[in-house]
């Protein structure tokens, strides 16, 4: 059974080679890496042009500058659809040798008619791979109620079967991040398998796209930020419509439900109010969960 590692690179450089390396590491003997360079100009080129020349199972595809969610969901829609497994990979992280084999030993828990993605903890480390902490573990299931207003997957730690690759069919280029979208899709139809021991070194740097807050000050800071720098611009609901749009016709009755209880009750301020106190999608923390109501109630979703 093959696996792919879908990996997008943009000036990353500086930490490709480790990743590379702990990639072509992999205890699994099936692994086939594609790499999407997102218009890199920085030597990410230069040195993914050696792998491809040194290594049979890699192949690069040079393409414009895009953004890491497009790319990303570029990277899903050009990958093979006959493969078997597909992992999600970024540019500056370090593997352990058995990631690719774990998340597998996971998935072949399921059915393989069944679309399921794997995710994991992180181990959070600085630029010289010294380690500074773990990302949290879920508090609550990993559901469709749950992924409706929070990304609680980790894109870098995704691998997703066969049947959840299937489930794929358009890839929209308003969705809030690649894993977001994914986390979406699959708990509406599949399962989230989450793994609490970490397979990943998430290299926490300046240039990160996305960081982890590992200290209670920093955390609290981050969420006060967020808040009251949150752009109004509706993401969350935006991310919902298209889901609608896409797969409304084939949820079940009970998501179907869900979904559009969520976004009625948008449209009226006592019907936020309402759906706020008694709401059924939520976020993993106690203290996420608050801002969520009183970001439901100012209708800042």
């Amino acid at each position: 059974m093959v696996a792919q590692i879908l990996l997008s690179t943009y000036n990353g450089g500086t930490y490709l080679k480790p990743l590379m390396e702990s990639l072509l590491a992999q205890d699994y003997p099936h692994v086939e890496i594609i790499v999407r360079d997102d218009g890199s100009i920085d030597n990410t080129i230069e040195l993914l042009r050696e792998y491809v020349t040194t290594y049979t199972n890699v192949k690069v595809i040079f393409g414009e500058n895009l953004g890491f969610t497009r790319s990303f969901l570029k990277l899903l829609e050009l990958s093979d659809p006959t493969a078997d497994y597909f992992a999600f990979c970024d540019h500056d992280d370090v593997w352990q040798p058995d990631k690719i084999s774990k998340a597998i030993e996971f998935l072949s828990q399921r059915s393989p008619e069944i679309p399921a993605l794997y995710c994991s903890r992180l181990a959070v480390v600085d630029e010289n791979l010294k380690l500074l902490g773990y990302s949290d573990i879920p508090q609550k299931e990993l559901s469709f109620p749950n992924a409706l207003v929070q990304s609680s997957v980790r894109g870098c730690t995704i691998v997703l079967n066969q049947a959840a690759r299937q489930l794929f069919r358009e890839f929209p280029e308003s969705a809030m991040g690649h894993d977001s979208w994914i986390y979406l899709v699959v708990s509406a139809f599949g399962t989230i398998l989450y793994d609490e021991e970490p397979k990943i070194l998430y290299r926490q740097h300046s240039n990160n796209v996305y960081g982890i807050r590992l200290g209670i000050v920093d955390l609290w800071k981050e969420k006060i930020r967020r808040f009251l720098n949150y752009d109004n611009s509706h993401r969350i609901v935006k991310n919902a419509l298209e889901f609608r749009r896409i797969y409304g016709a084939s949820l079940s009755d009970k998501h179907s439900r869900t979904l559009e209880r969520f976004l009625e009750s948008r449209k009226r301020f006592w019907a936020r109010v309402s759906y706020a106190l008694s709401c059924e999608v939520y976020r993993q923390s106690t203290s996420e969960h608050l801002i969520l109501k009183v970001m439901l109630i100012l209708n800042r979703l």
